[in-house]
């Protein structure tokens, strides 16, 4: 068997240059990719040897071709068994990984991670969170992997890797020619002849697996025909032709047990001793079928492809009997270790399961599911309660449904709704035909109001269902009475639920169940989410962290501290938010999941956006847009486009605010309301008035808008905002009188907040400056500056210090307007607020906005301020509608305003005949 590396420089020189740059702190993953048998593993395998020489500490796990590899897999290989999750702490376990990777040495480690196309989706994901911390740590990570087999979690987590500024892709390819006629004659051990050779390359494509193997078949021979089989399986029966009856006998049961196995299971299959079979092992490591591996008491297949052709060899029964013969084994071997082993026995018992032993195979993989969710492998819970109802036909339908259930809850851990929702329905549906009430009132609660109407309403509709069958336990009816009010508050059906959430609360603090009192905690604060409600909100969001904290539920507790950022936004309290987030951070990652990672995403834009720093905010939107567009979630599209429009609003607005609305579904009220009024502030700040008329005044009267409570402020300020733009006065007069109630607070949602809209002053200040009041504008802007610059939030104290130099300049205090401005200006450059900018810039240049203005643009403006459409002004001007708009913006544009009230107040100050 030969040790050269052939063929190989250009890749080895490569990865060495990487091991380089690592050892030095400059950190590095790289993806060595390639077929099957072109010689990833030899490649790595020479650079380890390289990187031992040089003193590097050298690492290697090998990922498992079987869907039941045990949870962590990769690490436990790499870094051994010792290290696990205190209390189910997620996050800190990936942060031991990485501690230990990096183990503080000064040569550096390299990890070799091979055919990671295999790797269970936990290990994948504690991967993708260390290379991401890899920073200045000298590490380097190699990884192989194999063309065409990308499948499960590695298809989700490569993409996020190559992301990542350390990685590197390296394709590995079939040698050349040269290098192919080389690898065949060393194997062969002889001369052969040049044309045999070029065959040879032409019929592999210069993969030096299949190279290796037909010169191994010709050593010891003088034919120099080529005899390359039409298959691998063939290969490999020819190795197994010299090979002792006992030898080949072991080899093909192993190939049941994975790549890599215990020579004590092994030996059950074949009903001898472990003693008795070491010799066909040591005749297997000899012909290179079989390696020895770091555990004395295994070992693995020298190539995957040899285990996948003989395992092909199989007959269905010789499996069946194979795998149960493995489970039996596993249970009397490892007595003490059998849950360390679920995962295993699952997979065996259910390959077993065909002669209707179908108990343990449930059994079994129902254990291998809760082990994994205990573990925080939620895709490996759902694949394993796939398994369980894969033969799950026979059992009770309570038992059934409640599987069901199970299968339903780790599907929404790991964001996968439409599938958890079927699951509900099909457990439903067995409780309803065999008289389970418990059951049904269970499948009603797995999932949860997420904004979208016909979604809501099915969980509303199984919420009374279930809440109208008699003796149901009181903990299960609190937790119905809580789901119901979350969802009427949804669906706009405010009537009833402050009474409703107040009786599923008092009911859950007579329970000891923690999950009763979070469910009615959560209740509650949606139902008092609105702006009336300030100290219940803090009130809430202790009683609910406290709770986390006492079950020591980090999910329960992200609850807590989404609702304590709620609050500190309504006293606009920056710092401490930033502080909260770290503990937001922690519960997140320890909870799992990705519309866990959604929720702290959409809070660190939020924060950013506030500050002004405004690409860090983008980043974070967009990155949880794409994680709850992937789940089909509805938050996806709401909380991106919240923010994209409120950044705009600073910044200038990109084209996709500004395209019209999709009409909504038939009686989607909430929809209409925040398409339009989402579509109507960008365009009104871009000038495009008339098309922002037309989705405003579509909504109807002000005073007839159905406002959820936890976005009641933000309507207020918006709705004002696009009234006054468009010079609705008596509608501007509207929200000014609801929004002042809410003085000296600041413009945020409830129930977890995805922006910033500034102080209540800064939307009172423009409200009277629409309303001609500029005594109480002036005020009112002063006092938003202030506070802006106060908490940290300069975008808001740019903006309303611009609005208030506009204000002093029609009021005819150019020095004051200019000085302002000149105050306000670095600022807004310093954190690119294009639009604010320019009307700064006006501002301080112009002493005299008056004189700016064309002789029909002072026309236009006087018919502006007796309150014509543009559409009147084209009548009365005999001009095309487009061009009386583009009159408009032009004079809005020139004296810095952003409404045609403002027009109107400065042409009836007398400055536009200055």
């Amino acid at each position: 068997m030969i040790t050269e590396l052939i063929g190989r420089e250009w890749e080895l020189a490569d990865l060495l240059a990487r091991l380089d740059d690592a050892v030095h702190a400059v950190p590095q993953q790289v993806i060595c990719t390639c077929e099957a048998g072109v010689g990833k593993t030899r490649l790595v395998a020479e650079l380890a040897a390289r990187a031992r020489e040089r003193g590097v500490r050298t690492l290697w796990a090998r990922a498992l071709e079987l869907p039941d590899p045990p949870p962590f897999w990769l690490w436990r290989q790499a870094l051994g068994p010792g290290i696990a999750a205190p209390d189910g702490d997620r996050v800190a376990l990936f942060e031991a990984f990485a501690a230990s990777l990096d183990d503080g040495a000064a040569t550096g480690t390299l990890l070799v991670i091979h055919d990671i196309h295999w790797a269970d989706e936990p290990s994948l994901q504690a991967l993708l969170y260390v290379v991401r911390g890899l920073r200045d740590r000298r590490v380097m990570v190699c990884a192989t992997e194999r063309t065409g087999a990308e499948d499960g979690g590695w298809t989700a987590i490569k993409p996020e890797l190559l992301r990542e500024p350390v990685t590197a892709s390296l394709p590995v390819r079939g040698l050349s020619p040269a290098d192919s006629a080389r690898c065949l004659q060393l194997e062969a051990g002889r001369a052969l002849p040049a044309e045999l050779a070029d065959r040879a390359f032409d019929m592999t494509g210069g993969n030096p697996f299949y190279l290796r193997e037909l010169g191994r078949s010709m050593r010891g021979t003088t034919d120099d025909a080529l005899h390359l089989p039409t298959s691998l399986r063939e290969v490999v029966r020819a190795r197994m032709v010299p090979r002792s009856a006992r030898a080949v006998e072991l080899l093909r049961a192993a190939s049941i047990l994975g790549e890599r196995f215990s020579i004590a299971v092994a030996a059950r299959l074949v009903e001898r001793s472990a003693a008795d079979c070491l010799a066909a092992v040591d005749e297997a490591v000899d012909a290179g079928l079989l390696a020895t591996d770091d555990d004395p008491g295994t070992v693995r297949f020298a190539h995957a492809l040899v285990r996948a052709a003989l395992l092909d060899d199989l007959s269905l029964h010789q499996r069946v009997v194979l795998h149960q013969r493995a489970a039996l084994a596993i249970e009397a071997l490892y007595p003490d270790a059998v849950e360390a082993n679920s995962a295993a026995l699952a997979w065996h018992w259910a390959n077993a399961a065909v002669t209707g032993a179908h108990e343990p195979a449930v059994r079994w993989a129902r254990r291998a599911a809760q082990v994994a969710l205990r573990e925080l492998a939620f895709e490996d819970a759902v694949r394993f309660y796939g398994l369980a109802m894969t033969h799950a036909a026979e059992l009770e339908p309570l038992e059934r449904g409640r599987l069901l259930l199970e299968r339903a809850a780790a599907q929404v851990r790991t964001g996968r709704l439409v599938a958890a929702r079927a699951d509900c329905a099909a457990a439903e549906a067995l409780a309803r035909k065999s008289g389970e009430p418990v059951l049904q009132a269970e499948a009603a609660l797995v999932l949860e109001p997420i904004g979208e109407r016909g979604w809501d309403r099915a969980i509303a509709d199984a919420c009374a269902e279930a809440l109208a069958a008699a003796d149901l336990p009181i903990s299960l009816r609190a937790r119905l009475l809580a789901r119901s009010t979350e969802t009427a508050i949804y669906l706009g059906r405010s009537q009833g639920v402050d009474a409703s959430s107040r009786v599923a609360l008092a009911v859950a603090e007579r329970s000891d169940d923690p999950a009763v009192l979070a469910a009615a905690l959560r209740a509650r604060q949606l139902a008092c989410s609105g702006p009336d409600h300030r100290e219940e909100h803090r009130e809430l969001a202790t009683r609910m962290i406290a709770a986390g904290e006492h079950a020591r539920d980090p999910a329960m507790e992200m609850w807590g501290r989404l609702w304590r950022i709620d609050a500190l936004w309504e006293q606009g309290d920056l710092g401490a938010i930033t502080r909260e987030l770290s503990c937001l951070s922690w519960c997140t990652e320890h909870t799992g999941g990705p519309m866990a990672r959604w929720h702290r995403l959409v809070a660190e834009a939020a924060l950013a956006q506030a500050r002004a720093e405004f690409d860090d905010a983008l980043d974070r939107a967009r990155r949880a847009h794409e994680l709850a567009t992937t789940l089909g979630h509805p938050a996806a599209f709401g909380a991106y486009r919240s923010l994209l429009v409120v950044v705009g609003h600073h910044r200038g607005h990109p084209p996709e605010a500004l395209a019209m609305p999709q009409a909504p579904v038939r009686g989607e009220v909430r929809n209409l309301l925040f398409a339009a009024l989402g579509t109507a502030f960008p365009m009104v700040d871009s000038g495009m008035t008339a098309a922002a008329e037309s989705l405003y005044r579509g909504l109807g009267r002000p005073g007839t808008w159905v406002i959820p409570p936890y976005f009641a402020l933000d309507v207020l300020a918006v709705g004002g905002a696009v009234a006054a733009g468009l010079g609705i006065v008596d509608d501007v007069a509207y929200f000014r009188e609801r929004l002042s109630r809410y003085r000296h607070g600041h413009v945020t949602g409830g129930g977890g907040n995805a922006h910033y809209l500034g102080p209540v002053e800064l939307w009172l200040g423009k409200f009277a400056a629409a309303l001609d009041d500029p005594d109480t504008a002036e005020k009112d802007l002063r006092a938003a500056a202030r506070t802006a610059r106060t908490i940290g939030a300069p975008g808001f104290a740019v903006e309303a210090d611009c609005e208030l130099a506009e204000l002093l300049l029609v009021r005819g205090a150019t020095a004051d307007a200019v000085a302002v401005a000149e105050g306000a200006l670095p600022v807004a450059e310093s954190v690119g607020m294009t639009p604010w900018i320019e009307r700064l810039r006006m501002v301080a240049v112009h002493e005299n906005h008056g004189t700016t203005l064309t002789p029909r643009e002072r026309e236009v403006a006087r018919l502006v301020a007796r309150g014509l459409t543009n559409r009147e002004i084209a009548a009365a001007l005999v001009l095309s509608e487009r061009t009386a708009q583009n009159h408009v913006q032009h004079i809005l544009t020139k004296l810095g305003f952003t409404s045609r009230s403002r027009i109107a107040s400065w042409v009836g100050s007398g400055r536009i005949d200055q």
